[in-house]
């Protein structure tokens, strides 16, 4: 087994500017779109040649697969149709697998050529994950798109439930691509089609058609576009198919982050919910301030990609409103976090401008203070608990996002409760600093936490003073300066995690779920969290490499 590698980026796209009218791949030594007009191309190759919009009329979720995202050219032409043509109860899943994507400053100027795309196109660029490896989950309203910045194979072995009703095969040609178009590919190409799908390229080659056939297409050459003489569609066998069942009505107990999320996630699929709380169970995400910053792993592994890609996915998903601040110091308490933090700057696995060594602590440029207040907060919430919920047995599917109250919800869980106590003091910094504890300046004063014991005997909810010193003294410790409490009400809540630390969405009985194990990331993780559990009930491709959803689900 390979040892694992250290996190970067994936490899730059090597652009070459000189031709007008369109980028080239000097890698490659081919062009992203045609000279001829690279829109009317679209429409012409991928567009009618997978019989769209017709044969997205009828479905409340349709899924585009691409090979090749390039310029992001075929996705921005499929929105501008969805957009003119589509009903407004219809979904669009649009997932393209790029090994070489582009960085944010090139995809500006690669789009910059089709200002007819540029409502759409601006929002694309603004959302970019740039070359951050792994799974990117990008929600524009009624049209999600998924990117897989990776190796196709090796993206191919972890897509989590695609079964694709159009594919889009816009590699670079084979002669100078060869991988892009192997049995192999097509392959996985044919494993990852719903019945009655369409395959459409620009390439005829001889053996693009054998893999095709190969793989079970039925391959048919068209005429081409502009100087290509031809083009190639296929269909895949059997009948389209019928919309998969979805979730009828949800009931979710718990209204922090997770299960805020979980409703947010199925708002997005116009699927009905209740909320519940039990307001005796003071949740972490009623505290006045959190922390949306990264978990960082040096290694290249599912888990430190999920890391990634869940804070990216954080940092869209919350609104403005809820912004209090951004950037985060994180300072280490030991030589030894002092070398990693350096590590992670070099290795610039979120690229550049995220993470930045100075002198003394690694700078989280796009970290966010967040009021958690003011996070989809336009869900109305029952003070109810699950005992008292009203006529359970309506509901279709039950959603245990209670964080503390899991403890008697799924008692067959084997959680672990830490308890987390908040208190107050003068400002020290300027900045919002994390250092094992975390400092937030708020109100005129700093918000201090948060202490990590045990639960023991007494109320886990009540406010301690010895835990007060513990806070304040942490703080002086680390930052040097004289620490002066102030006289505002301390609060205390229950940190819930697993055995291994990572997250839980496990399947206990029928369909109730429990969504848990979030530890002190649930600001972080929650929102991608969500995403990927509802996906994975409604049976669309998740935004979770296949590995570690498997893990995430399973009952550790």
């Amino acid at each position: 087994m390979a040892s694992p590698q250290p996190l970067t980026q994936t490899p730059p796209a090597k652009l070459d500017w000189s031709r007008p009218g369109t980028p080239a791949d000097s890698r490659f030594g081919d062009i992203y779109f045609s000279t001829d007009g690279g829109l009317e191309e679209t429409r012409a190759v991928f567009l009618q040649g997978c019989g769209l919009p017709e044969r997205w009329q009828n479905m409340s979720v349709f899924t585009v697969a691409e090979l090749g995202f390039g310029s992001g050219l075929n996705f921005l032409a499929s929105w501008q149709l969805w957009t003119e043509t589509a009903q407004a109860h219809q979904r669009l899943h649009f997932i393209s697998i790029e090994k070489y994507p582009f960085d944010q400053a090139q995809l500006r100027r690669a789009l910059s050529a089709w200002p007819e795309l540029e409502p759409l196109s601006a929002k694309l660029i603004e959302a970019w994950p740039g070359r951050v490896k792994g799974f990117h989950r990008l929600s524009f309203g009624t049209v999600t798109l998924t990117l897989i910045h990776d190796d196709v194979e090796a993206a191919f072995e972890q897509i989590d439930g695609l079964k694709a009703d159009a594919w889009f095969l816009d590699g670079f040609s084979p002669s100078g691509n060869p991988a892009m178009w192997s049995e192999a590919v097509m392959s996985g190409v044919a494993q990852s089609c719903a019945p009655g799908a369409r395959l459409a390229t620009f390439s005829v080659a001889g053996a693009v058609r054998t893999a095709l056939q190969n793989a079970g297409f039925e391959v048919r050459k068209m005429p081409g576009f502009g100087r290509k003489r031809q083009r190639l569609e296929a269909d895949f066998p059997g009948e389209t198919r019928k919309d998969a069942p979805k979730i009828d009505r949800a009931l979710i107990v718990g209204a922090g982050i997770a299960g805020r999320s979980i409703a947010k996630a199925l708002s997005a699929r116009q699927i009905s919910f209740d909320i519940i709380d039990n307001r005796n169970h003071p949740a972490a995400s009623g505290n006045p301030a959190a922390l949306v910053k990264p978990r960082f792993d040096l290694q290249d592994r599912p888990e430190s990609r999920f890391f990634l890609s869940a804070y990216l996915y954080a940092l869209r998903a919350y609104p403005q409103m809820a912004v209090l601040e951004r950037g985060v110091r994180q300072i280490p308490k030991t030589e030894k976090d002092a070398e990693r933090f350096k590590k992670l700057a070099t290795q610039a696995p979120l690229g550049v401008g995220h993470l930045d060594w100075w002198e003394d602590h690694l700078w989280i440029e796009n970290a966010l203070i967040i009021d958690p207040s003011k996070i989809f907060n336009e869900i109305d919430v029952r003070n109810e608990t699950y005992d008292t919920a009203q006529d359970r047995s309506r509901y279709s599917h039950i959603f245990l996002a209670a964080g503390y109250g899991i403890k008697d919800l799924a008692p067959a869980l084997t959680m672990r409760f830490s308890r987390g106590q908040l208190s107050w003091a003068e400002p020290v910094w300027d900045w919002p600093a994390a250092y094992g504890g975390y400092a937030v300046n708020l109100d005129g004063g700093a918000l201090v936490g948060a202490t990590h014991d045990r639960l023991d005997a007494r109320n886990p909810f009540g406010i301690r003073a010895e835990d007060d010193v513990k806070n304040l003294s942490a703080l002086a410790e680390i930052s040097g300066e004289k620490v002066t409490a102030l006289p505002r009400q301390s609060r205390a809540s229950i940190r819930v995690t697993t055995q291994d630390t990572l997250p839980l969405l496990a399947k206990l009985n029928g369909n109730v779920w429990a969504m848990t194990g979030l530890g002190s990331r649930g600001f972080t993780f929650a929102p991608l969290l969500a995403e990927g559990l509802i996906a994975h009930i409604c049976g669309e491709v998740g935004p979770l490499q296949k590995s570690l959803r498997a893990k995430l689900f399973a009952l550790r």
